[in-house]
């Protein structure tokens, strides 16, 4: 790992807690890695505009990688951005609503949106205990209930706007899983890329963009070289990262058939600072 000069970070399940916020001692840790000439970005299904939220006070990197490869920013300044149409958004939440699944539509930079004729369904679907149903994880239930409680804008229709991914959830494992499998089966036809951060969810995004471009784009941007870089994560839309990244490491939350794509394994989980510790311990010991 000695040629090692960018390191690219996923966040849900990576350097967040199941509270969905990273701590104070990855911030430090990344502050000491860009001290010591090393290019720290993320990349991650998460929106851009929601980022800061989950974050410390101090946390800074050379680059931010969002919605899984849709947009890339270096100090608050765009360098790449891949829009999905309206006709597609229109489509899959169309197909959503046949199927009864749960769906969040994010315009670049604004907030999420959800028709108002889904309001009463969505609402009652996490609604009830804080505690998740089936195997669904804490943080995506939270993130569910946080969202329907005061982050979508709830529409008439969509606007004709730029719009970076919907994603889709359900409770039921099977359910979701079809779903998944009828927009892999489509995404020529719906003109979009399909990803999932978990198995209880589905996120679209605009056609041939994942996480995996998103890290081409920003290293040409710095003059980087594929060899250099190394990529940190732990769930299936991490799976496009470790196929471009140099070198890869899961997490030790990962599922077996995540860890099996690496080269590597951290030695303690998310909750456990453990992307943060293997970074202090193969760079800055």
């Amino acid at each position: 790992m000695d040629n090692i000069k960018a390191i690219f970070l996923d966040m849900d399940g990576t350097i967040l807690h199941e509270d969905n916020r990273a701590s104070e001692y990855t911030r430090d840790v990344i502050n000491s890695l860009r001290d010591n000439e090393f290019k720290v970005f993320l990349a991650t299904g998460r929106s851009y505009s929601e980022i800061h939220q989950l974050v410390p006070e101090g946390f800074l990197v050379d680059g931010i990688i969002s919605s899984n490869g849709t947009t890339g920013e270096v100090n608050d300044k765009n360098i790449f951005k891949h829009s999905m149409s309206l006709d597609s958004v229109n489509q899959i939440v169309k197909l959503a609503q046949q199927h009864h699944i749960y769906y969040e539509v994010f315009p670049f930079g604004e907030q999420r949106l959800v028709l108002k004729e889904d309001q009463s369904w969505m609402s009652e679907m996490v609604s009830g205990s804080e505690t998740p149903p089936n195997n669904v994880g804490q943080s995506e239930w939270a993130s569910r209930r946080e969202a329907i409680k005061d982050k979508i804008q709830w529409v008439d229709q969509f606007p004709e706007k730029d719009y970076s991914k919907i994603y889709l959830f359900n409770t039921n494992l099977d359910k979701i899983s079809r779903f998944r499998d009828e927009l892999q089966q489509n995404k020529v036809l719906l003109n979009i890329s399909v990803s999932n951060s978990s198995r209880y969810n589905a996120e679209t995004m605009a056609y041939n963009t994942d996480k995996g471009t998103g890290i081409k784009e920003m290293i040409e941007y710095f003059n980087i070289k594929q060899e250099e870089t190394l990529v940190i994560g732990d769930s299936d839309n991490d799976r496009a990262m470790f196929e471009f990244g140099h070198y890869t490491v899961a997490m030790k939350n990962a599922r077996t058939e995540i860890q099996s794509l690496t080269d590597d394994v951290t030695e303690y989980t998310n909750e456990e600072d453990g992307a943060a510790k293997y970074l202090k311990k193969h760079f800055l010991s």
